[in-house]
């Protein structure tokens, strides 16, 4: 039998209810909310003017409605706070410090081409760009609701551990990480946080079921399903870049071999270009540069990688699509988005080619419409989702 809710959940649930309309879908006003979330007029009102008077949301003017009476239009008071987003890419670690709206206002990269990078280097790096960033700004961490930082692999949500194989961290305990910077950090994987960003900014905004794929060297997916990201049983959903689509291909980082990566990250094709000898290390983002210049050039090696890369891709994609029957696919990462800039519709054919008529048929593959910033700001949506599904204001965050 299911515990009774509290006069205290009910008050949470309203609070969040309120607040996800209006950040997603502000400037609004208080008949749109309660005409979007079932509360009735008394309700909205009420907690309205809680979140008015904590700073959360601001009134921003007014509309006259038909029956002459004019509506307030509220939003969230973007200046209120601030958000930190940090993502550890494969080239390079990036932070901003963003408002409330997501508008950046400073932002920093800490570049490691060519290697791993290490789990010290990697707190050290981001602490020291925040810490930076704030004292340039002339921001004390107090006014600061959260870190949301994106890094590869699997993590426990419930303990913020790292379970990341392809780049060495196997078991690291991320739990405690903004303290020594006076701010509350939240953590998980890239692909999901970038997803998240997509589903709420981009180009799976108002989409219940999608899966948005992230291409570089390695290659991850975020699904959505119902309007809500998917994790699984334990975080670990979205790695379809180590599913197999061949039971003896190419050797993997996460040492198995057939993984989708194997055939579709940007080493993969640069391999399949120029052969296995040459190496890019370092110089993955030029070398996808030349063999896309060469495929268009007509140069034969290069098509032979290209038409490799849409097969194989049509072929893991497809596969996304009989299993999870998404209406969008969202192509992203660094790779991906020249993938997509280039070769979306040979995809969308060789996706209808390989899945079942039915579902093939349906889905559409679009280019992701938040591009390089996407991982970054995905992870900025981490602090901001606790600020919400919590149904706390500003103003108990920031003072927390």
């Amino acid at each position: 039998m299911a515990k009774k809710a509290s006069v205290r959940d009910v008050r949470r649930r309203n609070r969040a209810l309120i607040l996800r309309h209006v950040w997603l879908n502000g400037p609004t006003s208080r008949s749109e909310v309660g005409a979007a979330t079932g509360l009735s007029a008394a309700t909205v009102t009420n907690v309205m003017n809680e979140l008015l008077a904590e700073g959360t949301v601001r009134e921003e003017g007014f509309l006259d409605s038909d029956g002459g009476r004019r509506r307030a239009i509220v939003s969230v008071a973007h200046d209120a706070a601030l958000v930190i987003g940090a993502d550890v890419g494969e080239t390079q670690i990036g932070v901003d410090v963003l408002d409330l709206g997501l508008n950046r206002l400073a932002g920093r990269v800490y570049p490691f081409k060519g290697r791993r990078i290490e789990v010290g280097e990697a707190r050290t790096a981001i602490a020291d760009q925040v810490t930076s960033m704030l004292a340039e700004l002339g921001v004390d961490a107090a006014r600061v609701v959260g870190l949301g930082l994106g890094v590869p692999g699997i993590v426990e949500e419930d303990r913020q551990v790292v379970h990341a194989e392809v780049v060495g961290w196997h078991g690291v305990d991320f739990s405690g990480f903004g303290d020594h910077l006076g701010i509350p950090a939240y953590i998980d994987n890239g692909a999901k946080s970038t997803t998240q960003a997509e589903a709420w900014f981009g180009a799976a905004r108002d989409t219940d079921h999608a899966v948005m794929v992230l291409i570089g060297e390695g290659a991850g997916a975020g699904i959505i399903t119902d309007g809500r990201l998917y994790r699984g049983s334990s975080s670990s959903a979205g790695e379809w870049g180590h599913t197999k689509i061949s039971l003896d291909g190419p050797h993997c980082r996460c040492g198995r071999a057939g993984c989708v990566e194997t055939f579709v990250g940007a080493s993969a094709v640069l391999s399949q270009w120029r052969g296995p000898d040459e190496t890019w290390l370092g110089r993955e983002t030029e070398g996808v540069d030349a063999v896309l210049t060469a495929w268009r050039d007509g140069d034969p090696a290069a098509q032979r990688a290209i038409d490799g890369l849409v097969r194989h891709l049509g072929l893991a994609l497809s596969n996304l699509v009989n299993l999870y029957n998404p209406e969008k696919i969202i192509v992203g990462g660094w790779f991906g988005d020249r993938i997509a800039a280039e070769l979306l519709g040979d995809l969308q054919a060789a996706v209808r080619a390989f899945a079942l008529d039915q579902p093939g048929g349906e889905v559409v593959l679009v280019r992701s419409q938040l591009g390089p910033e996407a991982a970054v700001l995905g992870a900025a949506t981490l602090p901001i989702s606790q600020l919400i599904e919590s149904g706390a204001g500003v103003e108990r965050l920031t003072t927390a």
